[in-house]
């Protein structure tokens, strides 16, 4: 019993330590360019990178699934598709 209630303690720290992703999704255009929208309850990334190039910040906003659909959709408005 003592063991289980250990264990028990543990996955719930180790659960309740790991940050809530709100929504995260990789997309290109059809000129090679690529994003990454990355985001969390606490603040949302979106980075990109040219052909041949290296990755870099595009924009940083605010949290939550509902930014995170926001972004979808305006990348989606530029013509970058989901991968």
């Amino acid at each position: 019993m003592k063991h289980f209630l250990i264990a028990a303690i543990s996955a719930t720290l180790v659960f309740s330590a790991a940050p809530a992703s709100a929504g995260e999704g990789s997309f290109a255009r059809s000129d090679g360019f690529q994003l990454t929208i990355k985001c969390r309850g606490s603040g949302c990334t979106v980075r990109g990178k040219k052909p041949d190039g290296k990755w870099g910040l595009v924009e940083q906003g605010p949290g939550g699934s509902k930014n995170y659909d926001k972004l979808v959709a305006k990348y989606q408005g530029m013509g970058f598709k989901e991968q």
